[in-house]
């Protein structure tokens, strides 16, 4: 803003806001409440007083200590004390929209759940104030519509879900919503239970997709960290996963293609622990998962559970190669890897393809 901007915003003149900013005179209280609202920023932040006392700060993390504990009644009176003397900080008016939000949704409390709505869509006003990359116009629009939907505004909350569904991080609830309340039981033109399909399958894709990288990330952290076994019971427990969303276990199935090096990568972290009667076995399991998918290799989504409309141009992608094999044979080969691995798995290669083992 211009110096003539402000002055006529404020009904002043050009000459006051000038010597405001050379300091040489000082606008009155009501000039400096007016610059407040009309900044969007509360008056300490006008006068710089939160720099000395950082109260704002105090005040927000003392509504998140009752909010932990589940004081809510305190935290609530502190809050709209702390909103009364910061109307426009976003620190106080986002972690007070996230106390009613709580509170409303765990005490079953419409007036709570108005209020979060009412702070919420303020503080998206004060989002530039924000320094928190985790919290954004769409987080914000999520924690909106969740409570539309406990408030029983169903379609209301699934409109503000599908509008703000960035990379697809609404779906699962949009389809909960679409498949857990009235409003899909209804002849209404909106919102039909068909329509939760394509909000599930991607939902579901998604489950697989996280939860394979966040438990490899997890095997990571704990190899380089020297703690072998925690990293073997995190593959392991991705094994279980993908391993229960086959509908026939003994039917090839994309999921092999997976599965197989994770179980070599737990004969290695077998090994590094000393542990030799399970580094067989779990060759053994790479071995007969490696050539389950190389049996019929596909890249579709067939034999999985769950997979829900247009199946058959549903594809998969991924870095492992061509087969199974490929990818577990690469792994066992990586640098500074125990020849040992290698052995195991021409071993079995060769005793089955003479017949199988004795």
């Amino acid at each position: 803003m211009t110096q003539e901007q402000l002055a006529e915003a404020l009904g002043v003149t050009f000459a006051s806001v000038s010597k405001w900013e050379r300091g040489i005179a000082t606008p009155e209280l009501n000039l400096i409440a007016e610059m407040a609202d009309l900044f969007g920023v509360s008056l300490d932040a006008i006068v710089g007083f939160e720099v000395l006392n950082g109260g704002a700060v105090a005040l927000e993390n003392r509504i998140h200590d009752l909010q932990r504990q589940k004081q809510y009644e305190e935290a609530v009176i502190e809050a709209e004390k702390a909103l009364l003397r910061y109307p426009n900080d976003f620190r106080i008016v986002y972690r007070s929209g996230e106390l009613y939000t709580v509170a409303g949704i765990e005490l079953s409390n419409e007036k709570y759940l108005y209020r979060c709505i009412e702070l919420l869509e303020r503080s998206i006003l004060l989002l530039s104030q924000n320094s928190d990359p985790q919290i954004s116009e769409v987080s914000i629009q999520n924690e909106i519509a969740q409570c539309y939907i406990v408030l029983g505004k169903t379609q209301k909350g699934i409109e503000i879900l599908k509008k703000y569904n960035v990379s697809g991080v609404h779906n699962a609830l949009i389809a909960i919503a679409l498949t857990g309340n009235d409003i899909t039981y209804t002849n209404t033109p909106e919102y039909g239970l068909e329509d939760a399909v394509p909000f599930m399958v991607d939902a579901f894709g998604s489950i697989i997709t996280n939860s394979l990288r966040t438990m490899m990330a997890y095997a990571n952290y704990f190899y380089k960290k020297g703690d072998y076994r925690s990293s073997r019971d995190a593959l392991l427990w991705l094994i279980d996963l993908l391993e229960g969303v086959k509908i026939d276990r003994n039917a090839s199935c994309y999921v092999d293609k997976v599965i197989a090096p994770c179980y070599s990568e737990c004969a290695n972290f077998s090994l590094l622990l000393g542990e030799m009667d399970k580094v067989e076995p779990y060759m053994r399991c790479a071995y007969k998962a490696a050539m389950l998918f190389d049996s019929a290799p596909t890249c579709k989504v067939e034999n999985i559970k769950f997979c829900l409309g247009d199946i058959q141009n549903a594809t998969t992608y991924d870095d492992l190669g061509e087969s199974a094999t490929a990818a577990v044979v690469k792994q066992i080969t990586q640098e500074n890897r125990n020849e040992e691995l290698l052995s195991i798995w021409k071993k079995i290669a060769q005793e089955e393809s003479c017949g199988g083992t004795e």
